[in-house]
């Protein structure tokens, strides 16, 4: 049976409306039409060759930002379980059916509507959030993200930035509702590639993969099998430079232009969330003649989790050397304790903690 609830179909069996996608994790996506298009060959591919990569990227939170809800944990976490989701929210009701898909209803006077939750958002390191697809009457792709999010330990918790959020309208009584381009950026930031179309996401590559940053792989993988000294393949063109490495980073993990002036001005603790932020606007940036960048201190193929923070400090230690005078030598402790005092953590909602990336002497 369907109902209508806002623009979007509701049904106990998943419609065109809310229809998956049609490409599979990993799977090679086509980026241009013709014979000699470009195409993404998937990270196995990459193994062959890079194997230490490979296994370094594995335990990233970049290989694991974008899944179907179906093939994770979360079915059986939120199977039979209710969350209050506030005034002019109502509460929440999750179950599970026999082919492990879920569905959010919400309890009232008059029969719920099953809502499908389909992709889940983010490497469960500090949260997973999810995301449900709807086509609008006017063709447009809308995303609603579910305002009830999974935290460490399976517990469900408000979704962060929705606690001051109020519903308008029906659908929104299941979370914040984005269309268009701003749909496309959330999907764009979580995976390789993926376009949306008419409620549904094509040419799915999921995960921030190899390709994401060095692009589509299939002439590279060609000259390496073909060629005795293929030519380098590295992220970018021959005009690779710093500001390039930061404004691909910047393009998903935020970069000034895209923060209010307010907030630049006030800096409030939420902007810990936008690394590249607070590292453009720290004096061991300004002061390194713009040659600072984000993998002047991380390898982009390893987590931050694995490594130490004896290990973090060293990175802090090879500039700020006590035997070269050119740099600032701190006078509380030179060896240790640099990432507590100048860059530390900064509480979050849902007890999420960041460190704060705007690299500076605190005042309390």
């Amino acid at each position: 049976m369907q109902q209508q609830i806002g623009e979007l179909a509701i049904a106990d069996e998943p419609t065109q409306s809310v229809a998956k996608s049609t490409s599979s994790t990993d799977s090679p996506s086509v980026t241009k039409e013709g014979p000699q298009a470009a195409t993404y060959v998937g990270r196995q591919q990459c193994a062959e060759c890079h194997r230490e990569n490979f296994e370094q990227h594995a335990a990233h939170g970049h290989a694991s930002t974008f899944s179907e809800v179906a093939e994770t944990d979360l079915p059986d976490i939120f199977d039979q379980q209710t969350f209050d989701g506030g005034e002019s929210y109502g509460t929440y009701q999750y179950s599970k059916d026999s082919s492990g898909n879920l569905t959010v209803s919400l309890l009232a006077d008059e029969s719920p509507s099953n809502l499908p939750l389909q992709y889940v958002l983010g490497s469960g390191h500090n949260a997973r959030t999810i995301l449900t697809l709807n086509r609008a009457s006017d063709g447009v792709t809308e995303g609603i993200e579910h305002r009830v999010s999974c935290y460490p330990n399976q517990r469900l918790g408000m979704t962060v930035g929705h606690s001051e959020k109020k519903a308008t309208r029906d659908l929104e009584k299941f979370g914040d509702v984005t269309r268009g381009e701003l749909t496309q950026r959330c999907v764009y930031c979580h995976t390789t590639t993926g376009i949306l179309t008419e409620g549904r996401i094509d040419r799915l590559v999921s995960n921030v993969n190899c390709e994401k940053c060095h692009g589509p792989g299939s002439e590279h993988v060609r000259q390496a099998r073909e060629l005795k000294d293929p030519p380098p393949y590295s992220v970018g063109d021959a005009a690779w430079d710093v500001e390039s490495e930061i404004q691909l980073c910047g393009d998903c993990h935020r970069l000034p232009r895209s923060i209010t002036k307010q907030e630049l001005r006030d800096y409030p603790n939420t902007l810990a969330r936008f690394q590249p932020v607070g590292m453009l606007r720290s004096k061991c940036y300004l002061a390194s003649n713009r040659e600072m960048k984000c993998s002047t201190c991380h390898d982009p193929h390893q987590s931050v989790h694995g490594i130490s923070q004896h290990a973090h400090e060293q990175k802090c230690i090879q500039c700020h050397d006590s035997n070269d005078s050119s740099h600032t030598i701190c006078p509380v402790s030179a060896e240790a304790n640099c990432i507590k005092c100048h860059m530390p953590v900064v509480p979050q909602e849902q007890d999420i903690e960041l460190h704060d990336h705007w690299i500076r002497v605190h005042e309390d």
